[in-house]
């Protein structure tokens, strides 16, 4: 077991093709820590899409998405697969996705967890061999293609990816709050089943977990076909797909219109535009589909406000935002009005 445990320390079990399960024991405390994730782990979508490219299996979700990004695929980027097994997959590609993206550090806790698994597995290919090493070619080869990765199988995404995870986790909170945890959990994924004090998740991995004192975190996910299961430090996240149809490249939020960019500003008028397409974004949410920070993303939030092209709505803690007639008539190509949306009231 303890064998087992290391192994999963940074990586995550996946492709439940085998009836095995992982056991968690729920106590009341760890259901008052439970929480479902509002915004997308872009980090983790980018290397679920490398995963499905390279499992080869096909998904009908992500039919189109893979077609895509098929077209501008470079061969010798394959090298990327050798970071994958049936049962490993990376987890190290946070700073990849980031607004001002950096390379990834080979000697990182997760990066360095990741290929000793590969090693243990006897899964090195000469490619990873060289990246334990921190071989500085290898390191560079591999931040080469994932930065060209990210750009064609994540950044054309991104604001359908972050509507797809706010709307996974705002029918999730609904469910709570009409059937309290137990119709959460029992609704999540097929491949999640609660019995009022055990959690069975459906892996290829057959072992009893505790929490320990650590939040669970369910993670909604546009790239992925299964759940996986992620035991860190401080947190325990559960990721599992959201039913949200075809992954398309979203190609009206792509580039505002030049007129909107005009009066608004480049990252100003995306906001409005992606609030447009999906109303109610929190301001965490919005910040994930502009790839910004929640301050920054707040302060676009308050100009927008303060022309009367947006409302805030509070519910408890968390901020919404919805457009209003103006910022969707200024959209849309029209000047119409500027009321709110029925409902919303400005802070």
């Amino acid at each position: 077991m303890q064998k087992l445990r290391d192994q999963r320390d940074q990586s995550t079990d996946t492709r439940p093709r085998d009836a095995r399960l992982i056991r968690i024991g729920l106590t009341t405390d760890d259901l008052e820590r439970l929480q479902v994730a509002d915004a997308p782990d872009f980090g983790y979508e980018l290397a679920l899409g490398a995963g499905h490219l390279a499992d080869r299996t096909p998904d009908r979700q992500l039919a189109s998405w893979r077609l895509e990004v098929a077209r501008d695929w470079n061969p010798s980027h394959s090298r990327l697969f050798d970071l994958y097994t049936h049962l490993y997959m990376p987890a190290f590609f946070d700073e990849i996705v980031q607004p001002t993206p950096s390379g990834i550090d080979p000697e990182s806790a997760p990066a360095t967890a990741h290929l000793r698994d590969l090693a243990r597995s006897r899964a090195l290919t000469p490619f990873t061999r060289a990246l334990s090493d921190c071989h500085t070619g290898a390191v560079s080869t591999l931040n080469h293609i994932l930065a060209g990765f990210r750009v064609t199988a994540l950044d054309p995404y991104r604001r359908r990816i972050a509507s797809a995870v706010a709307t996974a986790s705002a029918e999730a909170a609904v469910r709570a709050a009409m059937g309290g945890v137990d119709g959460l959990l029992a609704s999540l994924h097929p491949s999640i089943r609660w019995d009022g004090r055990e959690l069975r998740l459906n892996t290829q991995v057959e072992c009893v977990e505790s929490l320990e004192g650590r939040p669970l975190i369910f993670q909604p996910t546009t790239l992925a076909t299964h759940i996986t299961f992620n035991p860190l430090e401080d947190s325990v996240t559960v990721s599992y797909p959201v039913a949200a149809g075809p992954l398309t490249r979203d190609v009206a939020l792509e580039t505002p219109p030049p007129a909107l960019v005009a009066l608004l500003g480049t990252t100003r008028a995306a906001a409005l535009v992606a609030l447009v397409r999906t109303p109610a974004l929190t301001t965490g949410q919005l910040a994930a589909a502009l790839g910004v920070s929640a301050a920054a993303a707040s302060r676009h939030a308050s100009v927008l406000r303060e022309s009367g092209l947006l409302a805030t709505v509070r519910n408890g803690q968390t901020v919404h935002h919805a457009p209003t007639r103006l910022g969707k008539d200024l959209v849309h190509g029209s000047t119409s009005g500027s009321q709110p949306e029925p409902g919303a009231r400005t802070a």
